[in-house]
């Protein structure tokens, strides 16, 4: 029986396309003045890359409706018949880069590597 060889993949992030078809709502959050707003995830812009919603995040592309600073803390919700969080972005937050690296190294389609993305940035 052939075994695979390293870690195994990890669970696999929700990216932009995705939120856009699922029925899936955003909320954002910003600590310094303590706004939590939610966003619908079809109004999301289309993109043609398959990116993530914690990359997207980490950039800073979420910003908070008031103050305008990026969003401190994302949570990606699925709604359906029970309202479930399948990721949680957050400042502070273990293993928030480590998500993303892993992520990068399994995904087929994109090959980002890790240092060009934040040569890019």
């Amino acid at each position: 029986m052939h075994r695979p060889v390293g870690p195994p993949a990890p669970p696999r992030l929700v990216t932009i396309q995705a939120a856009r078809r699922q029925a899936v709502v955003l909320r954002i959050a910003c600590e310094p003045c303590g706004r939590i707003q939610t966003l619908e995830g079809s109004t999301l812009p289309v993109m043609p890359l398959a990116v993530a919603l914690g990359e997207l995040w980490l950039a800073g592309r979420f910003r908070c409706g008031s103050c305008r600073r990026p969003a401190s803390r994302l949570e990606v919700v699925e709604r359906g018949q029970v309202q479930t969080t399948v990721e949680r972005w957050g400042l502070g937050e273990p293993f928030v880069a480590e998500r993303l690296r892993r992520h990068w190294r399994h995904d087929p389609y994109d090959r980002r590597d890790w240092p060009a993305w934040f040569r890019r940035r």
